[in-house]
């Protein structure tokens, strides 16, 4: 199954920004923009408050001049339940009402008040008898149903969902065939955002786990804050502005509780790939960074030492087409630009 780029609008919307995307049908950023969120408009993936995320998306719009119309919405968070099922290999509808079964294990409430996608990746053997490997994703139809809703509000109409973790495999796949990099073993993808870190694993460029840390941007920011006394505000300036990681500051309680805040998540990180390496007996060939935490200066290095592997900005993964995307801020845009990517199904 291959992948191809699309002209197409996507949309991803976290707790501290908003992302919106255009692309062209070569893989080209055709128009973009990022948009600060009022504090408090989201909380996870639950909308707190429809008016200033409505007023946010025409705000967006109008900064990145899109014209209305339809577009895809990119989601991720402990609300998206994913998971790998084994099962007998059945027709469709049987298959869809085993899966059902299987899932109501793993939700908080009935299957039914929950958007059930699937795509099966491929078969094993279990005792001798060849079955499918499934990839499930759940998402719960209220809050489908109000991202529907805000968007239209906005000038926009909702055509597809996509999971983080799908879209960035569909990139994945892309770069793979135009002979970029190799997805053999481990890729895992490292999103620092503002509340949290999302650490997701891929195996030989399929989803494999993720897994979401407390540790992000904003702890790294408010312990800075902690050894200046300076406001958040100036906080984060100094996190965007010095090399606290492998350079030298001479604020050196302050350059020391920033490298023990990024030990703190890195020791989360590993866990999961140590997760990773028991199971599947494979490395862990590359890691890219995405999200706004991706641009504190020396994090790459600083990664690369402490994981022991290579470490990549994720806008490396940007099409070829897009020769002008060389920016390391590019990685903010990951996600909604990897949802704009499609399966051939042929």
């Amino acid at each position: 199954m291959s992948v191809k780029p699309t002209a197409a609008v996507a949309i991803d919307i976290g707790n501290a920004n908003l992302k919106i995307v255009q692309t062209t049908a070569d893989g080209r950023l055709a128009k973009f923009a990022v948009h600060k969120l009022p504090e408090g408009c989201l909380e996870d993936l639950s909308i707190v408050y429809d008016d200033a995320l409505i007023k946010s998306l025409k705000t967006a719009r109008k900064k990145s001049h899109h014209s209305s119309g339809k577009c895809t919405l990119v989601l991720s968070g402990s609300d998206i339940i994913i998971r790998h099922l084994t099962l007998p290999i059945l027709p469709e509808d049987e298959l869809y009402q085993n899966i059902i079964n299987e899932m109501s294990g793993y939700l908080p409430v009935s299957p039914d008040k929950y958007h059930i996608d699937y795509k099966i990746v491929g078969t094993v053997k279990e005792d001798d008898i060849e079955m499918y490997s499934v990839l499930v994703s759940t998402a719960h139809k209220r809050m489908i149903d109000k991202f529907k809703k805000v968007l239209s509000k906005a000038g926009l109409r909702l055509s597809i969902i996509d999971t983080c973790e799908n879209a960035r495999e569909k990139l994945l796949k892309y770069n793979q065939q135009c002979g970029k990099i190799p997805v053999e073993g481990g890729i895992c993808f490292i999103d620092i955002g503002t509340k949290s870190t999302r650490v997701s694993i891929y195996h030989n460029g399929d989803y494999y786990v993720s897994n979401s840390i407390r540790r992000s941007g904003q702890t790294i920011t408010e312990a800075i804050s902690t050894k200046t006394g300076k406001d958040i505000l100036a906080s984060e300036a100094t996190k965007r502005e010095a090399n606290l990681l492998t350079g030298q500051h001479p604020n050196n309680q302050m350059q020391s509780a920033v490298v023990n805040e990024v030990d703190a998540m890195l020791h989360e990180v590993v866990r999961v790939l140590d997760y990773y390496k028991s199971r599947n007996k494979s490395p862990i060939t590359a890691a890219f960074l995405a999200g706004g935490g991706a641009l504190l200066p020396g994090l790459e290095a600083y990664m690369q030492e402490y994981l022991d592997i290579p470490v990549h900005n994720a806008a490396a993964l940007f099409a070829p087409a897009n020769k002008k995307a060389v920016s390391r801020g590019f990685a903010f845009l990951l996600n909604a630009y990897a949802a704009t990517f499609r399966e051939d199904q042929k």
